[in-house]
């Protein structure tokens, strides 16, 4: 999907300040204020703006451990995959879960109080389903690069 270089500084500016007003927006994009919303309208529509959000900073709100897991599984059928994904759906620690090639299956970010809570998620929670084969989990002791806006 291409996009015009009016929708490209609109995405730049609200992927960096998502709470800017309509009025500013339009008067740093050059646009109408009713052009600049109309194309907001758009861009969501499309489903090419998903949501806004607070980014929060975890350490602030007791979730000061980040660790990486890459989980391996032995999923037989759609069943076995669904089971895994509905499970980690429920997990409040779990932030992002991607599918993955290589020898793991998935890879997920968690965020978790202390070392006790990220052992109870990993080996009593996940190592507990019964289609995870395996894990292999790794303490984030800084992100150097995090949450950066799409170069659009």
């Amino acid at each position: 999907m291409t996009f015009p270089d009016a929708d490209r500084r609109i995405l730049r500016l609200l992927q960096r300040e998502g709470r800017i007003s309509v009025s500013e927006l339009a008067r740093r994009t050059g646009m109408a204020e009713s052009s600049c919303l109309r194309r907001i309208r758009q861009l969501e529509e499309a489903g090419v703006i998903t949501g806004y959000r607070a980014v929060v900073d975890q350490r602030k709100v007791n979730l000061p451990i980040s660790a990486i897991v890459m989980v391996a599984t032995n999923q037989r059928t759609e069943t076995d995959r669904e089971l895994f994904l509905d499970a980690i759906a429920k997990e409040p620690e779990v932030l992002t879960c991607a599918a993955i090639s290589g020898s793991h299956d998935f890879l997920l970010e968690i965020a978790v109080a202390d070392i006790d809570a990220l052992s109870e998620l990993t080996l009593r929670k996940l190592l507990g389903l019964p289609t995870v084969m395996s894990l292999s989990s790794s303490i984030v002791y800084r992100w150097i690069k995090r949450s950066e806006p799409l170069p659009v």
